[in-house]
């Protein structure tokens, strides 16, 4: 496992644990037993840990949609962690985040109209509209 993927583990469960308020980027390389250095040669601050966290979720959904795992499909940071961080982002992040997300929806949207794929069509075109209101 890489050191960018143990800090990210670490980010996640700390945020599962505390909450997002409660979230400090210093509390990260303890959790995994790494040094405060080692955090900042990966992410620069906080906002680059939440995006990242995103993108991973983001790509992890659209292969559950590829392997049709439905079930398997989370929006804990993609879905309900982006539309906050979002406006925070560096440009390099938020394309990033764009572009992968503009994926996913293309992926969800050609989901067929059936009773188990609502709720999460309904979702993202919420989300969309929310990208589309406040433009970068």
């Amino acid at each position: 496992m890489t050191t960018e993927q143990r800090l990210l583990n670490a980010a996640k469960e700390l945020i599962k644990e505390q909450g997002l308020i409660n979230f400090s980027m210093s509390d990260v390389p303890r959790a995994c037993g790494l040094s405060r250095a080692c955090c900042y040669q990966n992410f620069r601050d906080k906002n680059e840990i939440l995006a990242a966290l995103c993108i991973e979720e983001i790509q992890l959904n659209i292969q559950v949609i590829k392997e049709q795992r439905y079930r398997d499909f989370v929006g804990t940071f993609s879905m309900v962690l982006r539309p906050v961080i979002f406006n925070h982002l560096k440009v390099k992040d938020q394309l990033a985040l764009e572009h992968i997300f503009a994926e996913l929806l293309l992926l969800i949207n050609q989901l067929p109209e059936i009773e188990e794929f609502k709720f999460l069509k309904r979702g993202c075109e919420f989300i969309d509209m929310e990208r589309k209101l406040n433009p970068r």
